[in-house]
Protein backbone atom coordinates (compact mmCIF):
# COMPACT_ATOMS: atom_id res chain seq x y z
CA UNK A 1 0.00 0.00 0.00
CA UNK A 2 1.04 3.60 -0.39
CA UNK A 3 2.71 5.25 2.62
CA UNK A 4 0.58 8.35 2.16
CA UNK A 5 -0.84 9.46 5.49
CA UNK A 6 1.28 7.04 7.53
CA UNK A 7 3.50 8.19 10.39
CA UNK A 8 5.32 4.99 11.37
CA UNK A 9 8.24 3.48 9.51
CA UNK A 10 7.84 -0.01 8.02
CA UNK A 11 10.77 -1.41 10.01
CA UNK A 12 9.30 -0.02 13.22
CA UNK A 13 5.96 -1.74 12.63
CA UNK A 14 7.82 -5.00 12.01
CA UNK A 15 9.70 -4.64 15.31
CA UNK A 16 6.41 -3.83 17.01
CA UNK A 17 4.97 -7.12 15.75
CA UNK A 18 8.09 -8.99 16.86
CA UNK A 19 7.80 -7.45 20.37
CA UNK A 20 11.32 -6.06 19.93
CA UNK A 21 10.75 -2.50 21.21
CA UNK A 22 11.43 -0.99 24.61
CA UNK A 23 8.31 -0.35 26.75
CA UNK A 24 8.59 3.40 26.14
CA UNK A 25 8.90 3.00 22.37
CA UNK A 26 5.97 0.57 22.33
CA UNK A 27 3.80 3.09 24.20
CA UNK A 28 4.67 5.74 21.63
CA UNK A 29 3.77 3.41 18.77
CA UNK A 30 0.48 2.52 20.47
CA UNK A 31 -0.37 6.22 20.72
CA UNK A 32 0.33 6.77 17.02
CA UNK A 33 -1.66 3.68 16.03
CA UNK A 34 -4.64 4.89 18.03
CA UNK A 35 -4.72 8.12 16.03
CA UNK A 36 -3.66 6.82 12.59
CA UNK A 37 -6.04 4.62 10.60
CA UNK A 38 -3.43 4.25 7.82
CA UNK A 39 -0.87 2.82 10.24
CA UNK A 40 -3.43 0.47 11.80
CA UNK A 41 -4.33 -0.80 8.33
CA UNK A 42 -0.67 -1.44 7.48
CA UNK A 43 -0.12 -3.18 10.82
CA UNK A 44 -3.04 -5.51 10.09
CA UNK A 45 -1.53 -6.31 6.67
CA UNK A 46 1.85 -7.09 8.21
CA UNK A 47 0.24 -9.28 10.87
CA UNK A 48 -1.57 -11.26 8.17
CA UNK A 49 1.65 -11.58 6.16
CA UNK A 50 3.44 -12.81 9.27
CA UNK A 51 0.84 -15.51 9.91
CA UNK A 52 1.07 -16.67 6.29
CA UNK A 53 4.88 -16.66 6.44
CA UNK A 54 4.89 -18.90 9.54
CA UNK A 55 2.53 -21.39 7.89
CA UNK A 56 4.80 -21.68 4.87
CA UNK A 57 8.06 -21.55 6.83
CA UNK A 58 7.85 -23.21 10.27
CA UNK A 59 10.33 -21.54 12.66
CA UNK A 60 12.18 -24.69 13.74
CA UNK A 61 13.77 -25.55 10.37
CA UNK A 62 14.27 -21.89 9.51
CA UNK A 63 16.15 -21.16 12.73
CA UNK A 64 18.26 -24.28 12.33
CA UNK A 65 19.31 -23.27 8.81
CA UNK A 66 20.12 -19.75 9.93
CA UNK A 67 22.17 -20.79 12.96
CA UNK A 68 24.10 -23.25 10.80
CA UNK A 69 25.01 -20.42 8.43
CA UNK A 70 26.09 -18.09 11.30
CA UNK A 71 28.26 -20.23 13.62
CA UNK A 72 30.40 -17.42 14.96
CA UNK A 73 27.78 -14.73 15.70
CA UNK A 74 24.34 -15.94 16.72
CA UNK A 75 21.37 -13.61 16.37
CA UNK A 76 18.04 -13.63 18.27
CA UNK A 77 15.75 -16.22 16.67
CA UNK A 78 12.73 -13.90 16.65
CA UNK A 79 14.15 -11.69 13.91
CA UNK A 80 13.48 -14.55 11.51
CA UNK A 81 9.75 -14.48 12.19
CA UNK A 82 8.95 -10.95 11.05
CA UNK A 83 6.96 -10.63 7.82
CA UNK A 84 9.42 -10.24 4.99
CA UNK A 85 10.25 -11.61 1.58
CA UNK A 86 13.92 -11.62 2.52
CA UNK A 87 14.20 -12.30 6.24
CA UNK A 88 17.99 -12.48 6.13
CA UNK A 89 18.15 -8.90 4.90
CA UNK A 90 16.17 -7.73 7.92
CA UNK A 91 18.56 -9.55 10.24
CA UNK A 92 21.50 -7.61 8.81
CA UNK A 93 19.69 -4.27 9.00
CA UNK A 94 18.54 -4.77 12.59
CA UNK A 95 21.98 -5.59 13.92
CA UNK A 96 23.30 -2.32 12.51
CA UNK A 97 20.75 0.21 13.67
CA UNK A 98 17.50 0.81 15.53
CA UNK A 99 14.65 2.57 13.71
CA UNK A 100 13.49 5.86 15.18
CA UNK A 101 10.45 5.62 17.40
CA UNK A 102 8.28 7.71 15.06
CA UNK A 103 9.03 9.78 12.01
CA UNK A 104 10.44 13.09 13.18
CA UNK A 105 11.12 11.69 16.67
CA UNK A 106 14.25 11.02 18.68
CA UNK A 107 15.81 7.83 20.04
CA UNK A 108 18.26 7.53 22.94
CA UNK A 109 20.66 4.64 23.54
CA UNK A 110 23.11 4.50 26.46
CA UNK A 111 26.48 2.79 26.05
CA UNK A 112 28.69 1.73 28.98
CA UNK A 113 32.41 1.77 28.25
CA UNK A 114 34.00 -1.63 28.75
CA UNK A 115 37.72 -1.90 28.11
CA UNK A 116 38.50 -0.60 24.65
CA UNK A 117 34.87 -0.98 23.54
CA UNK A 118 31.40 -0.40 24.90
CA UNK A 119 28.23 -2.31 25.69
CA UNK A 120 24.69 -1.17 25.11
CA UNK A 121 22.73 -0.44 28.31
CA UNK A 122 19.25 -1.89 28.13
CA UNK A 123 16.37 0.12 29.69
CA UNK A 124 16.04 -0.76 33.38
CA UNK A 125 19.57 -2.17 33.63
CA UNK A 126 21.60 -2.02 36.85
CA UNK A 127 24.76 0.10 36.75
CA UNK A 128 27.36 1.05 39.34
CA UNK A 129 29.10 4.24 40.51
CA UNK A 130 32.16 4.81 38.36
CA UNK A 131 30.60 3.37 35.21
CA UNK A 132 31.33 5.58 32.20
CA UNK A 133 28.46 6.26 29.81
CA UNK A 134 28.24 7.61 26.30
CA UNK A 135 25.05 8.72 24.58
CA UNK A 136 23.79 7.78 21.14
CA UNK A 137 21.02 10.12 20.01
CA UNK A 138 19.25 9.31 16.74
CA UNK A 139 16.91 11.83 15.15
CA UNK A 140 15.26 12.20 11.79
CA UNK A 141 17.34 15.23 10.81
CA UNK A 142 19.99 17.75 11.82
CA UNK A 143 19.20 20.31 14.49
CA UNK A 144 19.94 20.68 18.19
CA UNK A 145 20.08 18.16 21.02
CA UNK A 146 20.52 18.03 24.77
CA UNK A 147 20.85 15.19 27.28
CA UNK A 148 19.67 15.69 30.86
CA UNK A 149 19.44 13.45 33.92
CA UNK A 150 17.49 13.24 37.17
CA UNK A 151 19.10 10.94 39.77
CA UNK A 152 17.77 9.12 42.82
CA UNK A 153 18.04 12.25 44.99
CA UNK A 154 16.23 14.44 42.49
CA UNK A 155 19.42 16.17 41.37
CA UNK A 156 19.25 17.37 37.76
CA UNK A 157 22.34 17.45 35.57
CA UNK A 158 22.79 18.59 31.99
CA UNK A 159 25.09 15.95 30.52
CA UNK A 160 25.21 17.35 26.98
CA UNK A 161 26.33 20.00 26.46
CA UNK A 162 27.78 19.50 29.95
CA UNK A 163 26.23 22.01 32.37
CA UNK A 164 25.00 23.97 29.35
CA UNK A 165 21.95 26.22 29.19
CA UNK A 166 21.26 25.82 25.46
CA UNK A 167 20.94 22.73 23.28
CA UNK A 168 24.02 21.88 21.23
CA UNK A 169 24.27 21.56 17.46
CA UNK A 170 23.56 18.09 16.14
CA UNK A 171 24.21 16.14 12.91
CA UNK A 172 21.97 13.15 12.26
CA UNK A 173 24.86 11.40 10.48
CA UNK A 174 26.83 11.43 13.77
CA UNK A 175 24.46 10.07 16.41
CA UNK A 176 27.14 9.12 18.96
CA UNK A 177 27.80 12.20 21.08
CA UNK A 178 31.44 12.87 21.92
CA UNK A 179 30.92 13.58 25.61
CA UNK A 180 31.22 10.79 28.18
CA UNK A 181 30.20 10.96 31.85
CA UNK A 182 31.20 8.96 34.92
CA UNK A 183 28.38 7.99 37.27
CA UNK A 184 28.65 9.33 40.82
CA UNK A 185 27.83 7.39 44.00
CA UNK A 186 24.18 8.43 44.35
CA UNK A 187 22.20 5.20 44.36
CA UNK A 188 18.71 4.60 43.07
CA UNK A 189 16.74 5.20 39.90
CA UNK A 190 18.17 7.59 37.33
CA UNK A 191 16.33 8.81 34.25
CA UNK A 192 18.22 10.19 31.26
CA UNK A 193 16.38 12.33 28.70
CA UNK A 194 17.33 13.18 25.10
CA UNK A 195 15.76 16.28 23.56
CA UNK A 196 15.85 17.20 19.87
CA UNK A 197 14.56 20.06 17.78
CA UNK A 198 15.22 21.48 14.34
CA UNK A 199 15.61 24.90 15.95
CA UNK A 200 17.79 26.13 18.86
CA UNK A 201 16.16 25.89 22.29
CA UNK A 202 16.96 26.78 25.88
CA UNK A 203 17.08 24.22 28.67
CA UNK A 204 15.72 26.20 31.64
CA UNK A 205 12.19 24.78 31.29
CA UNK A 206 13.55 21.22 31.14
CA UNK A 207 15.76 21.64 34.22
CA UNK A 208 12.88 23.20 36.17
CA UNK A 209 10.44 20.45 35.16
CA UNK A 210 12.81 17.65 36.18
CA UNK A 211 13.49 19.30 39.54
CA UNK A 212 9.72 19.26 40.11
CA UNK A 213 9.62 15.55 39.25
CA UNK A 214 7.70 16.05 36.01
CA UNK A 215 8.20 14.02 32.83
CA UNK A 216 9.66 16.08 30.00
CA UNK A 217 7.40 14.28 27.51
CA UNK A 218 4.47 15.99 29.23
CA UNK A 219 5.83 19.55 29.24
CA UNK A 220 8.11 19.85 26.20
CA UNK A 221 7.41 22.63 23.67
CA UNK A 222 5.66 21.49 20.51
CA UNK A 223 8.81 21.57 18.39
CA UNK A 224 10.96 19.58 20.88
CA UNK A 225 10.78 15.78 20.83
CA UNK A 226 11.78 13.74 23.86
CA UNK A 227 12.91 10.20 24.63
CA UNK A 228 14.05 8.90 28.00
CA UNK A 229 15.79 5.80 29.34
CA UNK A 230 15.97 4.76 32.99
CA UNK A 231 18.41 2.60 34.92
CA UNK A 232 19.16 1.63 38.52
CA UNK A 233 22.43 2.57 40.16
CA UNK A 234 23.62 0.27 42.97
Amino acid sequence: MSEGGRRLQEALLERYLADALSPEARRQVDAVLEASAADRERLAELRADSAAFLVQHPPGPLVARYEASQPARRRPWWVLLVPALAASVLVVVWQREDPFTVKGGVSLVLHRKAGDGSARVEPGATLAPGDVLQFEVKAAGDGYVAVLSRDGQGIVTVYHPFEGTQAAGYQAARPMLQAAIELDDVRGREDVYALHSREPFALDWAVAALKEGRRLEDVAPKDVTVEHVGFDKR
